[in-house]
């Protein structure tokens, strides 16, 4: 159902009044604002940050695999979803993905940056319901089957609160998919220019997941064949790069193949049921206990 953000009561207006406090979200470029005080997105990104990454995203072995590694586990996981809800969409290619594969799925997705709404919009039309709000003001209670996250909660100070509000959001049966950086040793500027609070390290976002109150059922990391490389570029390339996303993610397409196909092979194996106790990617998927 739909929930005020200023009282808690359910919503029934088409225009997210509340009849109980008269709370109304301001509409911002032709979406519901939740965000408390000025409506201003995270300085990080902008409309000419979410061009460049959409033009690294279709080709980059990195975000093919990771979109890949996330449609495995919502259709292994969560295969009687009807309802998902994107946390920040970014620049919607993971919305995208989950649309061409699930394409009876009501979609939702939300973004601090305004720029991100407008990109996505251009990515899928209307097929998802977009609105622009912060993590803490999530106007939706036991509504979701599945809200995912992906790339997002590293850029949370509070990222247990931002767990909760995410459980308050699902459904009892219902279920949160997670992607967060990993490793603190591949800290380089790329995560400074991307507004990064942290890199988590081993079962850190489990165990947060958990305190949250989900039930945790899957928890590995993902790149695990790649560190050393990963390692080397983020402490030599990505350092020198003055583009340093592009320095990363746009490579020569033989080096692409390959490491795609590596990271395929990791895939495999995840789905066969390996976990890895080390990579780049961290991916954790819970369920809010039935009531």
């Amino acid at each position: 159902m739909k929930q005020c953000v200023g009282c808690g009561k359910p919503v029934t207006a088409a225009d997210w009044r509340c009849e109980a406090c008269g709370y109304a979200p301001r509409m911002v470029n032709g979406w519901p604002s939740f965000v408390a005080g000025e409506v201003a997105g995270p300085k990080e990104f902008n409309r000419g940050v979410y061009t460049r990454m959409v033009a690294c995203e279709e080709q980059s072995f990195y975000h093919r695999t990771r979109r890949r590694l996330i449609l495995w586990a919502l259709a292994s996981l969560f295969p009687a979803a009807r309802r998902l809800y994107d946390l920040g969409v970014g620049t919607g290619y993971v919305l995208d993905g989950i649309r061409s594969a699930n394409p009876e799925l009501e979609l939702y997705g939300s973004d601090l940056a305004l720029d991100s709404l407008a990109v996505t919009t251009e990515r899928i039309g209307d097929a998802a319901t977009l609105f622009h709000t912060e993590a803490s003001r999530i106007p939706f209670a036991e509504h979701f089957d599945v809200v995912g996250a992906f790339d997002v909660v590293e850029h949370i100070e509070d990222d247990v609160g931002a767990l909760r509000a995410i459980h308050r959001a699902i459904r009892p049966g219902g279920g949160v998919l997670l992607t967060v950086p990993q490793h603190m040793a591949f800290w380089s500027r790329l995560d400074a220019e991307t507004g990064h609070v942290r890199r988590y390290q081993g079962h850190e976002l489990a165990d947060k997941a958990r305190e949250a109150g989900f039930e945790v059922l899957l928890d590995t990391s993902f790149m695990a064949s790649l560190f050393v490389p990963q390692y080397l570029s983020r402490r030599l390339l990505a350092k020198k790069s003055t583009r340093a996303f592009e320095a990363e993610h746009l490579l020569p397409a033989p080096l692409n193949r390959t490491l795609e196909a590596v990271l395929s092979a990791e895939i495999a194996l995840i789905r066969a049921g390996v976990r890895f106790p080390f990579g780049g990617l961290r991916i954790v998927a819970g369920r809010k206990p039935a009531a």
